[in-house]
């Protein structure tokens, strides 16, 4: 076997006595060229299988059938790649491919071809030069010459291998062409594969005619259109075409308000000199369509039956009686002055308490059409002004949208999420929305798209917020905030019987069934299978349990499931929760019990603290806000001056020891100025030894001279400490007068402490 220099060409196949040009550029490949010039100038090339593989896997990776070829010469490019010129000569099949240092090796085997019956050969070669011709007709890049070539040469093996590397077909096919070793059959392949080219490329010309006839129609539309514009210039009449006739019958039916009418009157002029295939005329139309298609003056009548109204909210939702009143109000006032405008509410709680049902309850109410704006994540200001009609794909912002979609001038719009809108360099979505609930000045609000004052002030607004705190203040002070709490258990309950029962039931085709569910097992999947503030979880919960019902329903083909505290477990599987349990009254030291309010509802939060030999450092732990270390250092500095009245006996430990405060859970961002006499109380604990009840929490903000201050979401917070068990819970003396709007429910349960200063705290929490 010959051992002979080797390259894997990338989408190239080369036939026997073509001159070809080859571009070198992987640094193997080089190398086996440079070693091929000094081997006499042959060289083996055989195509690779996957042209995009840069390092391929020989021999597996390449074809087994190449050619033997001379380097007829060798030009180095700027882009350090060498351009070769190739001469192949013989077919090859390859044996084998060796990689000896930093250069490819093959070994292979010439084939020889089967000889042609002279006759057979003849034909053959008459019909595919006859076909081939015909193909280089419709095919502009073959040269006229080459058919002459082709009918001079007596070699028909050499003709068909010319014809074979001319072809505009695939690598694959011209791959097989150089594999078919008899002639003969080599011919019949040729024809084949010319024959189907020849169709495509009829179909391809079929469908480049069609293309320009297209082309052509509408040159010839822009033509006559502007010859029209011309003749009606000259005789000075008015000819309209179908579409600005259209537009016109839009306009008069919209009614529109004088300035709005003057302006797309205006438009449409300009509209009727345009060509009617600019980008322009499509901007300008849409412009006019837009406008004609606002509710300028479309309302829906009020209703303004406050007991009606009164019936509905109270089949729809169970409780929030604050909103319930607020609503009656509205109406009540409406009722007595027709022409009050809008008002804008903010309903304001955790998720799943019913605030977005709430919405569309309150404009059932009020027969008034319902829109919903989704705030979530908006970050760009146009998405509340509009966008300058300077461009293709200029529209509207999501408020005159949302008015469009509605149809009306007076719909109720839910601005959903308005708390988790962010800016960047686009602008400040936020800060637009002011302009929008401003009662002063939404009566002219002014959409950069619209381009003149659009009336809002009919538009009852009510938006939804899990967090008041990420809201701007300046947008906060042009809304009524109203806050939906978190629910108890004993409101869960009656939600549950009363809606979202019922509701499972429809899903999941438990109509026709008699099912029991009773008290004490619904009243488990709210203690053991969720926790939360609203009833969004409870809802998927018991939709599980339907699911599993109907499983077994269709299995057994019962008429009656009762589920009771027995078998649940057998429907829901093992609890997820630990029931909140009474605490017993035991005593740690450096481990405090915390109330919390989140965007999620009422919480405890434990707060941990040790104490070691150290330079006086203070570490704290668990993803805190810039209120809460304030809240630490301040509580710090407050023990370093008091220490010794608390039982603090080094009075130097702040150069000797070091504290570290960690809030479990470090993942949730933690802020807020309620954690100050929880903070404290830790630091004083650990320096002191002391013994901290774990049956009590306590929630206060603590000045630097021990005085205790007022905070807020004492509702949520004392309903999320008798969630999980605890019945005592100190409050700040200012607080005391929102324990009324705790449940009664829970209130009966807990015992409240009101302290002015941090001396009460350590006389209650403290082991004596």
């Amino acid at each position: 076997m010959i051992k002979t220099p080797f390259i894997p060409t990338r989408d190239l196949v080369i036939f026997p006595g073509i001159i070809t040009p080859l571009f070198v550029g992987r640094e193997i490949s080089i190398n086996s060229l440079e070693k091929a010039m000094l081997n006499e100038n042959k060289i083996v090339l055989c195509m690779q299988k996957d042209f995009l593989k840069e390092e391929p896997e020989l021999p597996e990776d390449v074809h087994s059938v190449g050619v033997l070829a001379n380097v007829l010469q060798t030009v180095k490019m700027p882009n350090n790649t060498i351009k070769v010129l190739v001469e192949a000569q013989k077919r090859i099949t390859l044996k084998n491919v060796v990689e000896e240092g930093d250069s490819y090796f093959a070994t292979y085997k010439i084939v020889e071809t089967k000889e042609l019956d002279p006759v057979v050969g003849k034909a053959l070669y008459r019909k595919v030069i006859d076909i081939f011709e015909k193909y280089a007709k419709m095919n502009s890049r073959i040269l006229p010459d080459l058919i002459a070539n082709l009918r001079g040469l007596t070699d028909i093996e050499k003709a068909f291998d010319l014809v074979a590397s001319n072809l505009q077909t695939t690598s694959e096919e011209k791959q097989k062409l150089l594999e078919t070793f008899d002639t003969e059959e080599r011919g019949y392949l040729l024809i084949d594969i010319i024959s189907k080219e020849i169709e495509i490329a009829g179909i391809e010309k079929k469908i480049d005619s069609k293309v320009k006839e297209k082309m052509n129609q509408a040159q010839k539309s822009y033509y006559l259109k502007e010859k029209i514009n011309a003749m009606k210039d000259e005789l000075g009449e008015n000819f309209e075409d179908d579409d600005i006739a259209e537009l016109k019958e839009k306009i008069k039916k919209a009614k529109l308000p004088q300035e709005a009418k003057k302006k797309v009157e205006k438009e449409l002029s300009r509209l009727t000199k345009m060509p009617a295939f600019s980008a322009e005329s499509t901007v300008s139309r849409t412009y006019i369509e837009t406008i004609a298609e606002l509710p300028w003056n479309k309302k829906t009548k009020d209703i303004l039956d406050v007991k009606k109204a009164h019936e509905v909210l109270e089949a729809d939702h169970y409780g929030l009686k604050e909103v319930k009143e607020r609503i009656l109000e509205y109406l009540s006032v409406k009722k007595l002055n027709p022409g009050m405008k809008g008002s804008i509410l903010c309903l304001v709680g955790p998720p799943g308490v019913g605030k977005t049902s709430l919405a569309k309850s309150i404009a059932s109410a009020m027969g008034r059409k319902f829109a919903r704006v989704s705030l979530g994540g908006v970050r760009d200001e146009a998405d509340i002004r509009g966008h300058r009609r300077t461009y293709i794909g200029s529209m509207p912002g999501r408020i005159i949208r949302t008015l469009k979609d509605a149809q009306s001038k007076n719909p109720l719009v839910l601005l959903d999420e308005i708390d988790k809108m962010s800016s960047d360099f686009k602008g400040d979505p936020a800060s637009a929305m002011l302009e929008v609930l401003d009662p002063e000045q939404n009566k002219h609000f002014e959409d950069h798209y619209v381009d003149m004052p659009f009336d809002l002030s009919d538009v009852f607004f009510i938006a939804t917020a899990n967090d008041l705190r990420t809201i701007p203040a300046p947008l906060r002070d042009r809304m009524d905030i109203i806050s939906l709490s978190s629910y108890t258990e004993y409101e869960k309950l009656h939600i549950a019987k009363r809606y979202l029962i019922e509701q499972a039931k429809n899903e999941n085709g438990l109509n026709n069934i008699t099912l029991e569910l009773s008290d004490r097992a619904l009243m488990r999947i709210i203690d053991e299978y969720t926790r939360e503030a609203g009833v969004r979880t409870l809802k998927r919960e018991i939709s599980r349990l339907f699911r599993r019902i109907a499983k077994e329903i269709v299995d057994t083909d019962k008429k009656k499931v009762v589920v009771n505290i027995k078998n649940l477990e057998k429907y829901m599987g093992k609890v997820k929760f630990r029931p909140g349990k009474m605490r017993e009254k035991e005593y740690k030291v450096g481990v405090v019990n915390g109330l919390a309010w989140t965007a999620v509802g009422g919480t405890t939060l434990e707060v941990q603290g040790v104490s070691m030999p150290g330079k006086g450092k203070l570490s704290l732990t668990g993803t805190l806000g810039n209120v809460m270390k304030e809240s630490a250092h301040v509580a710090y500095t407050f023990v370093r001056a008091k220490g010794q009245d608390f039982g603090i006996e080094e009075a130097d430990f702040n150069e000797k020891k070091d504290i570290h405060l960690h809030f479990p859970e470090g993942a949730t961002p933690k802020d807020g100025p309620s954690a100050g006499i929880t903070i404290t109380t830790t630091i004083i604990s650990i320096l002191s030894g002391r013994g901290v009840r774990q049956d009590l929490a306590m929630t206060g903000e603590i000045t630097i001279t021990g005085e205790v201050l007022a905070v807020g979401g004492i509702k949520e917070k004392v309903i999320g400490a008798h969630r999980v068990g605890i019945r005592e819970v100190i409050l700040p003396a200012e607080n005391e007068s929102d324990v009324s709007e705790i449940p009664s429910e829970v209130s009966k349960d807990m015992k409240f402490n009101f302290v002015k200063n941090y001396e009460e705290v350590e006389k209650l929490v403290f082991e004596k």
